[in-house]
């Protein structure tokens, strides 16, 4: 294993940069980062592959800050794939001389080396598996659909229900083997999640998001099917949603939603 500084990199005219669509990086895993650094300085190495590399995988390429880099401009850059929370805590605290990296050796695939590199190493919120699934395989319609959701603030469990009326179906789990290049079966509805979120378009996704209202949605929906229940919550009034949203209590907030949606239905 060849271990370099960040000095001689720099030196032979090659930054740093980051994969578009990866792990955003926290703000307080960088300050957790910041302080361990601080104290104890930068115990592992960080691990990059090659710009041109990353492309070949399908892979785009962004600076640190987030700026698209062309994918033409590839040779002049290496790619962080385990560590980019770790170089954005150093990047401007620690010298060029003391920042350590080494060049992957894996046969792998770019999109193979981040699954597994980040997976390990940390363990990822439902949202950075679903950016990381999507990034691996960003053809798949199920998976952009699901990181359009994440990106408005809905947990992996809530996305699972909306999508496949059932929280277990869309799950970390299988993310991560799609991400590995493994086959996974999940059964979902476009139309039915399509639907629903119009159904609750003059709700607030901090609501949504709670999943208190797609379980009362599957509930009644097993008696008479989801498009008369998502007619009836797409019709229930500003004033009441307002109530609605300011019920506290999970119970609460379900037991008054029920009684609205059946109130349109004339039960």
């Amino acid at each position: 294993m060849n271990i370099s500084t960040l000095k001689d990199i720099k030196n032979a005219s090659i930054n740093v940069c980051f994969i578009q669509g990866n792990r955003q990086v926290s703000n307080k895993n960088v300050k957790s980062k910041t302080a361990s650094i601080d104290k104890y300085g930068i115990l592992v190495p960080l691990m990059y592959v090659k710009g041109t590399k990353a492309v070949k995988d399908g892979c785009s390429l962004m600076t640190s800050d987030g700026k698209p880099i062309p994918s033409e401009e590839a040779d002049k850059y290496i790619v962080i794939v385990d560590g980019q929370h770790r170089y954005s805590a150093i990047e401007k605290s620690v010298s060029d001389e003391e920042i350590y990296l080494f060049e992957s050796y894996a046969k792998a695939s770019t999109k193979e080396l981040l699954a597994e590199a980040n997976v390990e190493v940390e363990k990822w919120k439902g949202e950075d598996y679903i950016a990381g699934a999507t990034l691996a395989k960003p053809e798949n319609e199920l998976l952009q659909f699901a990181n359009s959701l994440s990106l408005r603030g809905f947990p992996i469990s809530t996305i699972s229900l909306i999508l496949c009326w059932d929280k277990h179906k869309f799950t970390s789990k299988k993310l991560s083997k799609l991400m590995k290049g493994e086959t996974v079966n999940i059964e979902y509805n476009f139309e039915r999640a399509r639907t629903f979120l119009d159904a609750m378009s003059n709700f607030t996704d901090k609501f949504v998001a709670k999943n208190y209202a797609i379980n009362v949605v599957i509930d009644l929906s097993s008696e008479m099917g989801y498009k008369p229940v998502c007619e009836a919550l797409s019709k229930i009034s500003e004033t009441t949603i307002q109530r609605i949203e300011g019920i506290t209590g999970e119970e609460n907030v379900k037991s008054f939603l029920k009684d609205a949606i059946n109130k349109e239905l004339g039960k």
